[in-house]
């Protein structure tokens, strides 16, 4: 129902087949947990990839966390 995840380790200004991979892995993941209304993403690098990270999630959240995430406004259009 909660999850938090930091993906710390993911350059997003810089993104490389290992970066992007990780990212759809990270969506992949998401999708499977059909209970998840809660996410927490912050201190997360993530900018300008939120759409790709929540694309597959089976049900709307009720709570999003994205504090210290530096989105772009491609990110705040996706919202």
């Amino acid at each position: 129902r909660s999850l938090k995840v930091q993906c710390n380790d993911v350059d997003v200004q810089h993104l490389t087949p290992e970066s992007a991979v990780t990212i759809r892995d990270v969506a992949r993941q998401l999708g499977m947990l059909p209970g998840l209304r809660e996410l927490n993403l912050e201190y997360s690098r993530i900018s300008g990839n939120l759409r790709q990270i929540l694309r597959d999630l089976q049900a709307p959240l009720e709570s999003l966390e994205l504090a210290y995430c530096s989105l772009l406004p491609t990110d705040l259009a996706f919202l």
